[in-house]
């Protein structure tokens, strides 16, 4: 297998990062192991945890996400990267490309900066020229791209991480599960799989690279699908370089009865965790009520609480996990407390299965 190129796009504009990647493709036929940031703060992140071949930024972006344009923010994110403090790695090559001619000289001094224009053809040659040198060196910082799964936060990395440990450790060198201590959520997700299926990554027999964007069930996952799939022409070759999922009801035998029984409500990782750490997260205080649980009948959606749910004949532990979920404060402590016994990840392995065999890893497990 070819060592991939890694490029780190500070960036929000989808547009500009798919004629980057355009550009990287015309020249090098290698896979591409392209992440994106939003802000300084994302892009700090990336550089702890990886190293790149290419940083290419813009120079007006926020310090977080969603705060206000720093007129000279890549400036900024390159006096971070020297910071030996920090400790962040370095890429090889740095590039500033920006569409805004004022702010150009906003930018560190050492590394060339390129006025961005989807027309013009100047930043496209020296791109092409650039990827073709790092093609060349490319083995000094060997990385491979390996299917992956992308999830919305570090607890649902964890408890797959664990899932995969306990119930598929043949798959563990296989496959990556992937997210950002910072930031991150449904639309780093939603992110993700837009510029991998841009990348159009192959491996050495031309099968594509596959990867999976795992989203809660609920409605911003609902949303961030329905995103993709707009986005993403059916059928297409980038169409076939992912699949999408969701922490359904179908995982977990008390959820598919509450389901039977009429019951809906948002799902999360959380919710396929087994119920004994449902049972000590409610002494611990950490759970709290849920707002959003309905139940249907003949077109009819009731209001729940505890009385009511023990009429329709549910048993305590259907009625735990439909009345409550964990505190946003506490999901960490809980997640910990569920990664210590292999039965707790049980439902969460049912989930992990459907995403290996989506990925077109063999399961022995």
């Amino acid at each position: 297998m070819s060592p991939n190129i890694s490029v780190l796009i500070v960036d929000d504009d989808l547009v500009k990062i798919y004629n980057i990647i355009d550009t990287i493709k015309d020249k090098v036929n290698v896979p591409l192991k392209i992440d994106q940031a939003l802000s300084i703060s994302e892009a700090i992140d990336y550089l702890k945890g990886n190293k790149y071949h290419l940083l290419i930024s813009d120079i007006l972006m926020p310090f977080h996400d969603g705060g206000n344009l720093i007129d000279n923010g890549g400036e900024i994110l390159v006096g971070e990267i020297y910071k030996v403090r920090k400790k962040l790695n370095v890429p090889l090559y740095i590039l500033g490309l920006t569409q805004h001619k004022n702010f150009i000289s906003n930018f560190n001094q050492i590394w060339k900066v390129c006025y961005y224009d989807m027309s013009r053809e100047e930043w496209k040659i020296y791109l092409r020229d650039l990827i073709f040198h790092i093609n060349l060196i490319k083995s000094n910082l060997s990385q491979y791209t390996i299917e992956t799964i992308f999830v919305e936060g570090i607890n649902d990395s964890k408890l797959l991480n664990r899932t995969l440990e306990f119930y598929f450790p043949d798959k563990i060198n296989k496959v990556k599960i992937d997210c950002v201590a910072y930031g991150g959520g449904v639309d780093w997700v939603e992110r993700k799989i837009l510029i991998w299926s841009k990348s159009l990554n192959k491996k050495e027999n031309g099968i594509y690279i596959k990867s999976v964007g795992l989203f809660d069930n609920d409605i911003k996952g609902q949303k961030s699908i329905e995103n993709i799939n707009r986005v993403v022409s059916n059928n297409s070759a980038e169409d076939k370089t992912f699949s999408l999922l969701k922490t359904s009801y179908k995982y977990s035998i008390l959820l598919k009865s509450l389901k039977a029984k009429g019951i809906r409500f948002e799902t999360t990782m959380e919710d396929l965790i087994g119920i004994e750490v449902w049972k000590k997260g409610i002494i611990n205080g950490w759970l709290e009520e849920r707002k959003n649980i309905a139940f249907f009948s003949e077109n009819e959606k009731v209001r729940l609480d505890k009385d009511y749910l023990k009429s329709l004949n549910l048993n305590e532990d259907e009625i735990l996990l439909c009345l409550y979920k964990v505190k946003e404060e506490y999901k960490s402590a809980f997640t910990n407390l569920a990664l210590q016994e292999k039965n707790n990840l049980l439902h969460i392995s049912y989930l992990l299965k459907d995403c290996i065999d989506k990925l077109n890893i063999k399961c022995l497990a």
